[in-house]
């Protein structure tokens, strides 16, 4: 096997152990954010660069799905619904999750919205008018129910988890809540192809939709040894070294929110989020393509998402979402929607100051949005243009390095807004 293949194959196997997907147990529980509307100082008696090592990692990505080279004092975001996520685990504040591409994230996953697999099959044989939110024109709804169609041949073809064994598949062994168990092809992870019918990942959940109680089985072979259970969707995994650092063009259109996990670690059937020191400290067991091997942290070398295409699962939180409610434990996706939105304007949705970079901004509603600011220099957040500054609107006054903020925005439609500081760093918030 060639050095590629090796990296790649051990790339693989800790593959298996990311089913969390953005985090269920263990230390990562706390994706809500804690800010203020004051600013935060930064901490002096912390060098400026003691966090690249552990965000970045080595040979971690640089570009488009970075994280900042300052982390927040605090957790912020919510997989699934903000580009950035933070978590305290091990008296730190680590990233958990980054999202594509840069910039303005198009979420199409309101329950109202036809955002949902079989909704989107239904817009186009009905040649109803594609709502706005969706971003797409008729031709790229079109290619984009064409993938679709073949995602759900994809899991067509494995009815069971016997066949999914028998294709070369392997189960992480566990059913994470609202995503299922992660059955995982290292032979598709290393042919380095994204195609819709094609996925790296099946997902399985329980038959008969009960709680799991332990580990779901294991393949034998050719054969499955564990309890009933039926296909519910796929995910995909791109290795950065064949689609490159920047978020690629996968699925039609601009929804397909692709992203990278960091400091992700399995241990003993659980997936937690510590710091890759912590992970390595720790004695058990991870999977099954190396069912002797130490626990295995730090997931950043490629780019995931699921895709919710079966017909009898479909995700009224959007083909993309993270999270799919109608797998176990089912759950009401307008309550899900809404938590996530409240949970927003409380300031989970917290957007990153980062590279003299400000972030376009989408809101469904006037209401709260804070800003982090990973620069190493002071920023402020002004409404308006240096041309035609509106700071009644809202002004956040200084934000430190490392300091959040939170504003309050109480317009509609696009609201301009910039950085006294540095004049030149303009963006725009999208109310509605």
């Amino acid at each position: 096997m060639s050095a590629r293949r090796r990296t790649l194959a051990a790339l693989a196997v800790a593959l298996v152990l990311v089913a969390a997907c953005g985090g269920a147990s263990g230390d990562d529980v706390e994706t809500g954010a804690t800010t203020s509307s004051t600013t935060t100082a930064p901490d002096a008696d912390r060098p400026a660069d003691e966090t690249l090592e552990l965000d970045r990692g080595p040979g971690a990505p640089s570009v488009a799905n970075r994280v900042p080279a300052r982390g927040p004092d605090a957790a912020i975001g919510r997989p699934g619904f903000t580009r950035y996520v933070y978590v305290e685990s091990a008296g730190q504040t680590i990233p958990s999750l980054v999202e594509g591409p840069v910039g303005q994230q198009l979420r199409c996953q309101a329950p109202e919205l036809p955002c949902s697999a079989q909704e989107l099959r239904t817009l186009l044989a009905d040649g109803d008018p594609i709502p706005p939110e969706l971003g797409l024109d008729r031709s790229e709804l079109a290619a984009l129910v064409e993938q679709l169609n073949d995602v759900q041949d994809a899991i067509d073809a494995f009815p069971d988890a016997a066949t999914a064994c028998a294709a070369g598949f392997r189960p992480d062994r566990t059913q994470t809540p609202n995503m299922g168990s992660h059955f995982v092809s290292l032979d598709r992870i290393l042919d380095g192809e994204f195609a819709p019918g094609r996925p790296e990942i099946i997902l399985f959940a329980r038959a008969d939709g009960e709680a799991p109680d332990g580990p779901l089985g294991r393949c034998r072979g050719d054969s499955w040894d564990g309890v009933d259970v039926v296909p519910v969707g796929v995910a995909y995994f791109q290795a950065f070294e064949f689609v490159g650092d920047d978020h690629f063009e996968g699925f039609s259109g601009d929804f397909d929110n692709w992203h990278v996990h960091y400091n992700l670690c399995r241990l003993d059937g659980r997936d937690i989020t510590v710091p890759p020191s912590v992970c390595a400290s720790q004695s058990g067991t991870v999977g099954e393509f190396e069912p002797d091997q130490g626990p295995t942290g730090d997931a950043s070398e490629g780019w995931m998402i699921h895709a919710w295409a079966d017909r009898d699962h479909d995700s009224q939180l959007g083909v993309f979402s993270m999270w799919n409610p109608s797998i176990w434990p089912v759950s009401d996706a307008g309550a899900v929607a809404s938590d996530a939105a409240s949970d927003a304007r409380r300031g989970a949705g917290t957007e990153v100051i980062d590279d003299f970079t400000l972030p376009d901004v989408r809101l469904d509603s006037p209401g709260r949005l804070s800003f982090f600011n990973a620069d190493g220099v002071a920023h402020n957040v002004t409404a308006g243009t240096p041309e035609s500054p509106r700071p009644e609107w809202f002004d956040s006054g200084i934000l430190d390095s490392r300091g959040v903020a939170t504003i309050d925005v109480q317009e509609s439609g696009d609201v301009p807004y910039f950085c006294s500081l540095h004049p030149d760093m303009r963006g725009t918030i999208s109310v509605g």
